[in-house]
């Protein structure tokens, strides 16, 4: 995301370091001193927070968050042929992992005003063949977890959450990853939770599968002879249970995770009150000019973005532009318009509220290093652009 040109822009990841500069330049201090980069102390220790943090007995780090969609369906222990349920209103991220695990995408439309799974046509895609189901929770807004988890339940069928925009987001009070068989989250920097590089982590409650992300994550590795790789044992062997992948979390990241993952909550209520502050400001202007977020009791969204809808979204987002706001397209078009997954065979109409939330989705600036005058300021160009005439 690069918005370092715009007045009001879409991260400030320099504000956000300098705040917590001497935390992280120890953390990262320490690291170097160890000369301990795979795998080690840090990696531990972040993976135990984590868990606690979320509230889940197993948490496995990993390399980024299209790996931890990945191990978590090699997890599972896919078959050629083995279909799993998604959205195409997503990033490639979470659907190339599907084919990468050598199994089939099926989509299923959205539901217009959260933009996530809609339970009713998930019901009606089960087939046979279907083995899992991914739940992703879109721009930070918990998807309707109580009902996706009574159909899979129904169908014996796994659910994937894949968090990746929404760390700190809750559902029903419970964090959301922690609702599915696995909870896969991305702290590449520009995250709500974000590392210096490429990060992830893979969580569940269930020890075997925890086993399972783990060994893929590490080569294929059998653990226990990579454990005795890992202390220097003499005679240590390699062995491997399958051709897994190289996707371990690595201390640097680890370490500075750790560091954030104290100001998260902090961070994400900064990111509400901005949220709040948006449908404060815009109220009046839906339906006739835009549409905003579905709020929800049960929900409490962790607002990567705050999205809005307008038939006239291009002409605002240029607006926007002109007055120094940034403000975002995200996965526009669609995955099933897409030339990578034209072998799927989908046509233009097939997800009638996914294309149609293509066409006037725009994502304003939620990040928690705004002050309340620049919010209040991309509110008032808003409503300027929608009433100027």
């Amino acid at each position: 995301m690069l918005t370092q040109n715009f007045i009001i822009p879409g991260s400030r990841l320099t504000q956000q370091h300098a705040a917590i500069q001497t935390e992280l330049d120890q953390a990262v201090a320490g690291v170097i001193r160890r000369a301990v980069f795979t795998p080690g102390p840090e990696v531990e220790a972040f993976e135990a927070e984590f868990a606690a943090y979320m509230g889940v007995k197993y948490a496995v780090g990993v390399s980024s968050g299209s790996a931890a969609v990945l191990l978590a369906l090699k997890a599972l222990n896919l078959q050629p042929g083995d279909e799993v349920i998604s959205t195409p209103q997503v990033d490639i991220s979470a659907s190339a992992p599907v084919t990468q695990a050598d199994a089939r995408l099926v989509w299923v439309d959205i539901h217009p005003r959260t933009y996530n799974l809609d339970p009713d046509p998930l019901a009606a895609a089960i087939t046979p063949r279907t083995r899992a189901v991914i739940a992703v929770h879109m721009y930070g807004n918990p998807a309707a977890m109580q009902p996706v988890l009574e159909i899979a339940t129904r169908h014996n069928l796994p659910v994937i959450e894949d968090a990746a925009l929404a760390v700190g987001a809750t559902y029903r009070g419970r964090p959301v990853g922690s609702w599915g068989t696995l909870g896969c989250f991305s702290f590449s920097p520009g995250k709500i939770l974000g590392a210096f590089g490429k990060a992830g982590i893979v969580v569940t409650n269930d020890a075997a599968l925890a086993q399972q992300v783990r060994m893929w994550s590490s080569y294929g590795f059998d653990l226990a002879s990579l454990k005795a790789i890992e202390r220097g044992e003499i005679g240590a062997q390699f062995e491997y249970e399958a051709e897994g992948f190289n996707a371990r979390l690595d201390e640097l990241q680890a370490a500075v995770l750790r560091v954030k993952l104290r100001y998260l909550d902090e961070w994400v209520r900064r990111r509400r009150e901005n949220a709040g502050l948006y449908r404060e400001m815009l109220a009046d202007l839906e339906p006739t000019h835009l549409f905003l977020p579905q709020d929800t009791p049960e929900t409490e969204p962790a607002f990567r973005v705050f999205v809005i809808r307008s038939p006239r979204r291009d002409g605002l987002m240029r607006y926007l532009a002109g007055a120094g706001i940034w403000s975002g397209l995200n996965y526009v078009p669609p995955l099933h318009l897409q030339p990578a997954y034209g072998y799927l065979g989908y046509r233009p109409g097939d997800f009638p509220q996914t294309e149609q939330v293509a066409r006037e989705l725009l994502c304003l600036p939620t990040i928690p290093e705004l002050s309340r005058q620049e919010v209040e300021k991309v509110g008032e160009t808003i409503r300027e652009y929608f009433l100027r005439s």
